[in-house]
């Protein structure tokens, strides 16, 4: 799957905008605050229906406008033409503007679009995922597993829900305004879906380890491959699921097997934590305590690694990320804003290969010089100035 054409309308600093991404490589360069990161949201929002970086939808729309419209225009491998558009509503917008996302002009569920088309954000945010909270962590796992399947965005949005829930009642309890019985529902809630969900996490984190050996390698310098990366996930189960070390591998085999085991598992540890839980008013159990081990040659990454290393393995991480969003659907659009800047060049030109080796790729830069000088050559570069967007003759 290709886009061949971003157009905007109303969204953040945008009036309007119109981007043509090249098959291959384009550049969209301009200083920082410019809004080049506005339009790899866009694509994200479009794609996903989630923002990386907006606290609310309204955000996303251009101050005084009524509602924001994304459109994409895309073309599969058969030629196919597709166009995809996302209508997100303002704070003053009428009572029957509402968020939708349409397929070729039919309804789809707001973030229901992985089968059809998939993308990859990588931020420089991201160059803190091994040493930053493990939330971010998390969200890297649920970010693949939302667009690989379906089922897996209504289990994740009714996860928050659960919890919210369970949170107020565990509060409410606390404050002798509940009774301890009526935690019940929320319990057999939390474990069902809270299964379901480690469950999509575990295949997900087996298929990465599977990965990412080699394309570690591939990003290293010389003198780091053949470095050992072990990812491993790391619950709050703890004794109530003691086939922790097959867990993955039964993950890749039968997940509704292995969800049913999880979910015994966390019936038994949330009895076991019920006063504590009591205490705290809030849940000390369930995915959203879980993290994402990163090992390299025995070592936890985050405090034995150099920041070199920790890049190199991030770098790997983000292309086992492409790899497996191309292994059972369309090949992702990857999104970069502005990572190059945090790369050296020989990772930055490793990279970049490699993922150009995997289809279309978006980078966004304030200093052009960051990018290998071979590739500002024969490049579409587009120069975002004052809310406008302009293609720019090619650099000789």
């Amino acid at each position: 799957m290709r886009l061949v054409r971003l157009d905007l309308e109303s969204f953040r600093s945008y009036r309007s905008a119109e981007l043509q991404p090249a098959p291959g490589l384009t550049i969209v360069a301009g200083p920082n605050g410019a809004g080049k990161t506005n339009l790899l949201e866009a694509v994200q929002v479009a794609i996903t229906g989630r923002s990386p970086r907006a606290a609310a939808d309204v955000e996303l729309v251009h101050h005084g406008a009524f509602f924001a419209r994304i459109r994409l225009d895309l073309i599969d491998e058969r030629g196919s033409e597709l166009r995809i558009e996302a209508l997100i509503p303002g704070v003053d917008a009428p009572r029957e503007v509402r968020k939708r996302v349409t397929l070729n002009g039919l309804p789809r569920r707001v973030g229901g679009l992985g089968e059809t088309v998939r993308s990859v954000l990588f931020r420089p945010e991201e160059m803190l995922l091994l040493v930053g909270s493990p939330s971010e962590r998390r969200r890297f796992l649920d970010a693949i597993v939302a667009q690989r399947d379906r089922a897996a965005v209504r289990d994740l949005a009714e996860l928050a829900r659960v919890l919210a829930q369970r949170n107020a009642l565990l509060r409410a309890i606390r404050h002798e305004e509940a009774g301890e019985e009526e935690l019940a529902f929320w319990d057999e809630q939390l474990a069902m879906i809270g299964a379901r969900v480690m469950a999509q996490r575990l295949a997900i984190v087996g298929q990465l380890g599977e990965l990412i050996g080699p394309l570690h390698d591939a990003v290293a310098p010389a003198s780091e491959r053949g470095e050992r990366v072990r990812l491993a996930y790391a619950d709050s189960l703890k004794d109530a699921w003691p086939a922790r070390a097959t867990g993955v591998s039964d993950a890749l085999e039968d997940r509704e097997l292995l969800a049913a085991r999880l979910a015994v598992a966390y019936r038994e540890r949330l009895a076991g934590v019920r006063q504590k839980e009591l205490w705290n008013g809030v849940s000390l159990v369930g995915p959203q305590r879980d993290d994402l081990s990163v090992e390299l040659d025995g070592r936890e990454v985050a405090t034995h690694a150099s920041r070199g290393q920790q890049r190199t393995i991030i770098l790997a991480m983000k292309l086992a990320e492409t790899d497996l969003l191309s292994a059972d659907g369309p090949a992702p659009v990857v999104l970069l804003d502005d990572v190059f800047s945090e790369l050296d060049p020989q990772r930055s030109e490793r990279a970049l290969e490699l993922l150009l080796e995997r289809g279309q790729v978006l980078v966004t830069m304030a200093d052009l010089s960051s990018l290998p000088a071979r590739r500002r050559r024969s490049v579409p570069i587009w120069q975002v100035s004052d809310g406008s967007l302009q293609l720019t003759p090619r650099v000789a």
